[in-house]
């Protein structure tokens, strides 16, 4: 079912923070706008390493930037699937329950995200563009 890890989100309190330590302190490439509460650092053997304020990420899966507090700060683990859809109806059967259903992200990604056992989010994505790194 999971194909491979599609990528890593940084949920933070301070986008502008976060991507000034990544370009000023590690020395990575860094791109987005900390205002629109979204950045990506360019890491060699990841495909996608986002930075996501609170807010941005509780509108995106809670439907809700002031639910900001119910997001948990930390990583948020991607693992692309074949099919979302699929992948939900399975695990739900097997007991996990989803804090955002499947969905298209304006990008074009389908998204279903969860609470992983450490308290963190966890999803499940279907990029089909980004599917050569598990080939």
């Amino acid at each position: 079912m999971i194909r491979h890890v599609s990528g890593v989100g940084e949920v933070v309190e301070d986008v502008a923070a976060a991507m000034a330590f990544y370009r000023d302190v590690l020395g990575l490439e860094v791109e987005g706008d900390a205002n629109e509460g979204y950045g990506t650092v360019k890491i060699a053997g990841i495909a996608h390493y986002g930075l996501w304020g609170r807010k941005q990420a509780a509108a995106a899966i809670l439907g809700d930037a002031s639910k900001a507090d119910q997001v948990p700060l930390g990583f948020v683990m991607g693992f692309e699937v074949d099919s979302v859809e699929e992948a939900a109806r399975i695990t739900s059967e097997r007991g996990l329950s989803f804090i955002q259903s499947p969905k298209t992200e304006p990008w074009g990604q389908v998204t279903a995200r969860f609470i992983l056992p450490s308290g963190l989010a966890g999803e499940i994505t279907e990029t089909p563009w980004a599917r050569t790194l598990g080939e």
